[in-house]
């Protein structure tokens, strides 16, 4: 696992389909055993969140990604950083600052996406 490595997973292919709105590529990005934790605490599985942004027409305009570091430690990365997004959710529009982390793992040849958390920035 290396810098450059996490960094093109979690760009290209993770916030890469939450653009395109991939739902394919994103439960390929996702481990099985994926956990995404919201800013209000909630927790969701892979099959929970997939289905979410289904059932609620969630897309991404965009997601900006700033003051990163990629840590690396053996097949594990984690990426630590902040972002500012443009949402659309159930037809409303909605802008968010947070910090989050993502903690990438090396399997075999493929790079996924284990958990993700984020916590809300003062606007």
């Amino acid at each position: 696992m290396t810098i450059d490595e996490v960094a093109r997973a979690h760009h290209e292919d993770f916030n890469g389909a939450l653009i395109r709105n991939d739902l394919a590529k994103l439960s390929q990005v996702y481990a099985n055993d994926y956990v995404l934790v919201r800013p209000d605490g909630s927790m969701f599985s892979k099959y929970q969140i997939l289905a979410d942004l289904k059932a609620h027409s969630m897309t991404f305009s965009s997601i900006e990604s700033t003051n990163e570091k990629i840590r690396i430690y053996g097949q594990v990365g984690i990426l630590t950083g902040d972002n500012e997004a443009v949402t659309l959710r159930d037809g409303r529009e909605s802008k968010s600052r947070s910090r989050f982390v993502a903690i990438y793992v090396k399997q075999t040849d493929r790079i996924e996406l284990v958990h993700f958390q984020s916590n809300n920035l003062p606007a």
